[in-house]
């Protein structure tokens, strides 16, 4: 192993620690803050974070204004749209279920989704050991997500479908972005995304005559929170893919349940239950498997 791949496996574990700790200030936010507050003034401290980042790549050269407005076309749009309704889903999971760890492991159904979309749209193909990962992936995610028999109605636990939902838009997000991969910039992508979600929050909280006036403690968490979700996670998964492939990078942050449940363990005292780790642990080695194909390309 050569020092520029241990470095892009640190970025991509700090990337994958941030994110998943990100979970966990969410979480606590929500004690002190309702849906729409935590939305507004989540995406707001991400706005100015995304800002902060794209213009120290402007000061390093790496990024024009100008050049950047151009390539704002319907391609990104739709894929900043996506993505800030599957975001906006994915925490509002966070909100009513429990243990913000479930909900990160459960989202391990989003490479599944990205494989199968692959196929159908991008005319790619999937072999043997790809699909025992699908398998692996479904069925570590359905043991997380199971409730009981008693019935139907009640058979996953409640929460889990929007982050099912979450998954899936973002594998749409990630197709589209992978086939207009030339013309999308991730920088303006995220911030794009950040806006829509921001401008959205504000509309709902005027309409619903939320208050914008929040405690100290609330707006500390949510900074916090954005600061390690916008900017931690999204740089250093950008660093992780200059020195790694890829998959390397998806995989290793896909492991973030695990480090989100200790988290919750230690901050949230939420013990996760033996199917919840061997769950989470399944949906892992499929991640592995589903992402075979790109070892090899």
């Amino acid at each position: 192993m050569t020092k520029r791949e241990i470095s892009g496996y640190i970025y991509a574990a700090i990337a994958s620690v941030a994110l998943a700790n990100s979970f966990i200030f969410s979480k606590l936010s929500f004690s002190e803050v309702n849906f729409y507050q935590f939305g507004f003034f989540w995406f707001f401290t991400g706005t100015i974070w995304n800002f902060l980042y794209v213009l120290s790549m402007r000061h390093k050269n790496k990024f024009s204004f100008r050049a950047s407005v151009k390539k704002i076309n319907r391609e990104l749009l739709a894929v900043s749209l996506l993505e800030a309704v599957a975001t906006g889903l994915f925490y509002y999971a966070i909100l009513i279920m429990e243990n913000p760890g479930v909900v990160s492991f459960i989202g391990n159904v989003g490479p599944v989704f990205v494989v199968i979309f692959g196929v159908v749209f991008l005319k790619e193909s999937f072999n043997k050991v790809q699909l025992f990962g699908i398998i692996l992936a479904i069925g570590g995610v359905f043991a997380i997500s199971l409730k009981g028999f008693d019935s139907f109605n009640e058979l996953l636990i409640s929460g889990s479908q929007y982050v099912v939902l979450a998954a899936f838009l973002f594998s749409i997000a990630t197709i589209i972005a992978r086939k207009k991969r030339k013309t999308i910039d991730p920088a303006v992508l995220s911030l794009v995304r950040a806006l829509i979600l921001l401008f959205s929050f504000t509309l709902i909280i005027l309409a619903t005559q939320s208050s914008f006036i929040i405690s100290g403690r609330a707006w500390a968490l949510l900074s916090a929170g954005s600061f390690l979700e916008v900017f931690i996670t999204i740089v250093f998964a950008y660093k992780s893919l200059q020195y790694i492939k890829a998959f390397k990078t998806s995989l290793i942050i896909s492991t973030k349940g695990i480090f989100a449940l200790l988290s919750a363990w230690l901050f949230l005292s939420l013990t996760p239950l033996y199917v919840e780790i061997i769950g989470g642990l399944i949906s892992i080695i499929g991640v592995v498997f589903v992402s075979f194909e790109s070892r090899n390309k």
